[in-house]
């Protein structure tokens, strides 16, 4: 079964719902694909200023508000954010759709690894604080989630424009304003519609009422623990919960997998990152 979801690189509630997603793919294990198209979160940052300010150049106070939206959806859905005010938006890039434009490169050059490279554009640019304004940096990203980049640039900047452009304008036309927002079409061609931020029930009926796939039974266990870490290499305590459930237990896991040194648990950002330990 394969779904479309639109969505934005610099959306929160884009960046939140990767846990949901995450969820998905691992309860349904891999039967339900996501492809993902890119919107339009922000055209230009004075979009973004309050009105007294509007025409002024206010670089550093479009970065703090960029930053408080990101405050605000993280609070709810708990994904980790980075502490400090990004430096995105500026008078030289007023638009984040550069960004948006790097995640379609990676996607002409190699749509199998599409999903993945988005993820860590979204790390970088929301936890990490890498400067994915720039060019270069969306290079490297791409050469960490295996993406060929001897054309990268090239493609980025021949095709993913006009590309970015059809990609919008399938959100107009469906009426997308905000994000994520997803879609099914079957075999028809027609299309199901859900929008907004949703929960792992809330995909689950909706996946549901289209397909009969089978869901893995969920257990919480130390051996489940650990396969789902194994398996995705480098979660948040965010999405064990999303999966699992039980706050209260998982963390008695997780220490309990910490002394015994199967996995390593770091502070970033507002947040913590568990890995496997090889």
């Amino acid at each position: 079964m394969k779904i479309e979801v639109f969505s934005d690189v610099v959306c929160i509630w884009s960046y939140g719902e990767e846990k949901v997603l995450r969820a998905i793919d691992y309860i349904y294990d891999g039967k339900v694909s996501f492809v993902n198209t890119m919107g339009a979160l922000i055209a230009d940052y004075r979009d973004i200023l309050p009105m007294n300010m509007k025409d002024k150049d206010s670089k550093q106070t479009a970065n703090n508000i960029l930053l408080s939206l990101w405050k605000s959806g993280s609070l709810i859905h708990k994904m980790p954010i980075m502490k400090n005010s990004p430096d995105l938006l500026s008078k030289e890039n007023s638009s984040t759709f550069f960004i948006n434009r790097g995640f379609i490169t990676g996607r002409i050059i190699d749509p199998e690894k599409a999903n993945a490279y988005l993820r860590e554009l979204r790390l970088a640019t929301i936890l990490y604080g890498e400067n994915t304004m720039d060019l270069d940096v969306l290079v490297d990203i791409a050469k960490r989630v295996g993406i060929d980049t001897e054309d990268f640039k090239n493609i980025f900047q021949e095709e993913s424009l006009e590309a970015h452009l059809q990609d919008r304008i399938r959100c107009f036309d469906r009426r997308f304003e905000h994000y994520p927002d997803f879609m099914y079409t079957d075999e028809n061609g027609k299309e199901f519609i859900l929008k907004g931020y949703k929960s792992k029930d809330e995909l689950i009926k909706f996946i549901d009422q289209h397909s009969d796939l089978e869901k893995r039974e969920i257990r919480l266990d130390k051996e489940s623990l650990l396969d789902f870490i194994e398996k995705y290499k480098k979660v948040f305590p965010a999405e064990l919960v999303e999966v699992f459930e039980d706050e209260e237990k998982i963390e008695e896991i997780l220490d309990e997998l910490e002394k015994e040194n199967k996995i390593s648990i770091s502070e970033i950002g507002t947040g913590r990152e568990i890995k496997i330990n090889n």
